[in-house]
């Protein structure tokens, strides 16, 4: 998060989000924990999440495509898996000691309190990524409702596309 400016356009603030999902999508970043699954440090990001949160509610209510919409709201789901770089740290030393001491020590006799205590806080930070994704999914839902579309769309076939994309234009 190095820089925040009052004056930047929600498009630069979206697309400097996506420039860092490209590069996470290449591997040219740091892989995610396998503890925490796609879990990432937050210091990767152009800018805070709250703000980048803004700029993507924003960018999704003057969307007209469906590819368009759906990308946006899968980054915006995508932000809540940003987590703190100290979390970041602790969970990625856990994971690296449980690989360690797997191939160095049989399973019984092998936690200690640091790890017992690291572990209760990967559950916690588990419980709040799932709770913010749900709060997530509702936005987007609140947001679907307030440029006139369905919670979902749920699309099957090519047919379905070319139906969605001639209801789309009639809106």
């Amino acid at each position: 998060m190095d820089r925040e400016d009052a004056t930047l356009h929600p498009k630069s603030i979206v697309s400097a989000y996506g420039d860092l999902l490209a590069q996470i999508n290449e591997h040219e970043r740091p892989e995610s924990l396998k503890l925490l699954p796609e879990a990432l440090p937050e210091s990767l990001l152009p800018f805070p999440q709250g703000t980048i949160r803004h700029a993507l509610a924003i960018y999704l209510l003057h969307q007209d495509y469906i590819e368009e919409r759906d990308i946006i709201e899968d980054a915006y789901s995508f932000l809540d898996n940003f987590i703190p770089d100290e979390e970041y740290e602790l969970f990625l030393s856990l994971q690296a000691s449980m690989e360690e001491k797997d191939r160095a020590e049989p399973w019984p006799g092998r936690w200690n309190r640091d790890i017992l205590y690291t572990m209760s806080l990967l559950r916690i930070r588990t419980r709040k990524m799932k709770k913010r994704r749900k709060h997530a999914a509702q936005e987007l839902k609140a947001l679907r409702r307030i440029i006139g579309l369905p919670d979902e769309i749920f699309v099957h076939s090519d047919e379905d596309v070319e139906e969605a994309l001639e209801l789309e234009l009639n809106l």
